[in-house]
């Protein structure tokens, strides 16, 4: 697939990737129908926080899932979905009180601008509208 990778501060290059896959029963896989760029991403960009190394980047997106894990339970494939920039599970204290940036458990989302995204913990990260987009 193709995505961006970020290789050095105003360095962003559209490229080749690896499709992702699932890793954990808990993941889904996104096909993309649209993505930002968020402001944190040009933190990165400008060279405000240091770059070591080349990194897909993107974190704010929207799209079709494609793929569920085992343990995937209110996801399902073909559903149009809004993600965060942090997985969350929605069952810690913290989610359970409507902190779902502050979870116990809670991954960075990254690499979003592209065709496919694996999105970990997706029963408590991605929120399925009533119907696709159109």
């Amino acid at each position: 697939m193709k995505g961006t990778v970020l290789h050095a501060p105003g360095d962003v290059r559209f490229e080749q990737r690896d499709d992702p896959a699932i890793i954990h029963p808990t993941d889904a896989i996104i096909r993309m129908s649209a993505t930002c760029v968020c402001g944190s991403d040009l933190w990165d960009y400008r060279g405000i926080n240091p770059v070591t190394q080349p990194t897909p980047i993107g974190h704010e997106y929207c799209g079709v899932v494609e793929e569920v894990g085992s343990e995937v339970r209110s996801i399902k494939p073909g559903q149009f979905v809004i993600g965060s920039f942090f997985a969350s599970d929605n069952t810690c204290p913290n989610c359970r009180a409507g902190f779902q940036s502050s979870c116990q458990h809670r991954e960075f989302v990254g690499g979003a601008q592209a065709e496919l995204l694996r999105v970990p913990l997706a029963d408590g990260t991605l929120v399925a509208t009533p119907r696709a987009a159109g």
